[in-house]
């Protein structure tokens, strides 16, 4: 922990992680959990300044790895349903992972990558007020992965806005790419993506310090993200639903995170002491 630091986005992390989960288990409430999805693209985007090997580490690798983990899940899932153990494959799931979340992954680590390239002030805005123009004519693309990122682009390029010039840059590149959106597609994802993403600018022009309980947030939503399908599908198995649903599988999210951080943390101590 550093003191750079903003414990405020750790917090914000957090929620957001259990926003994902809440949404994912498919409660009353969940479009305003899904307010997470673009919140969590800006935060995962940035910093941008990472050597591209770093991005791929922290990206690119829980990627590979959770995709390896939830095609066994997939595959565990087609033999108990009788079903062929690969009909669940699709080609675009090299892309978007194994499981509905993963996307997020590859789509931060690509726009990370790019960001450089448009961290000029007239780059940001000018580019995010073209995409929504582009959205508001055309619409959003049906085939994926790409219906899926065409959901983050705005997001990530008001945040690059806010490295290159400030939170007024990005108030600006926000409202105006908002109101192309809402006057030229009215939709429900509109105001997702703005309320989401100015929720992203808030935790990032101001600061709180950072804490123990706000480095273990940071930690804990990192595998929140990562492993809460697990815990949506125990609570499924044990036949719950509705409000239940969503609430067990927060509460066990946490626990699963936990257990998750304290395997890899003591993995990691114990190979420091044979070295």
């Amino acid at each position: 922990m550093t003191a750079e630091r903003n414990g405020l986005i750790d917090y914000g992390r957090f929620l957001a992680a259990l926003g994902l989960v809440w949404f994912f288990s498919q409660a009353p409430g969940n479009r305003i959990a899904y307010l997470s999805v673009p919140f969590l693209l800006i935060i995962l985007t940035l910093p941008i300044s990472e050597s591209v090997a770093t991005k791929a580490r922290r990206l690119l690798l829980p990627f590979l790895i959770w995709s390896a983990v939830f095609a066994v899940v997939q595959i565990a899932q087609a033999l108990k349903l009788h079903a062929p153990p690969l009909g669940w494959w699709q080609n675009y799931m090299l892309l978007t992972g194994t499981w509905y979340h993963l996307w997020i992954l590859p789509f931060a680590f690509l726009a990370s990558v790019l960001a450089p390239w448009f961290q000029n002030p007239i780059a940001s805005l000018g580019t995010a007020l073209l995409v929504a123009i582009f959205m508001a004519v055309q619409g959003t693309p049906e085939a994926l992965p790409f219906g899926l990122w065409s959901f983050g682009i705005l997001p990530v390029l008001v945040g690059i806005a806010y490295l290159a010039w400030g939170w007024r840059l990005a108030v600006v590149a926000l409202v105006l790419s908002s109101t192309i959106l809402f006057l030229g597609r009215p939709a429900p994802d509109n105001i997702t993506i703005f309320v989401g993403t100015a929720l992203a600018l808030f935790c990032m022009a101001n600061r709180l310090p950072a804490t123990p309980t706000s480095d273990w947030c940071g930690r804990m939503s990192t595998w929140i993200i990562l492993a809460h399908p697990l815990a949506i599908i125990i609570g499924q198995s044990l036949r719950i639903t509705f409000i239940e649903l969503a609430l067990f599988s927060v509460v066990v999210s946490v626990i699963l995170a936990q257990i998750l951080d304290a395997a890899v943390n003591g993995t990691h101590r114990q190979r420091l002491e044979l070295s």
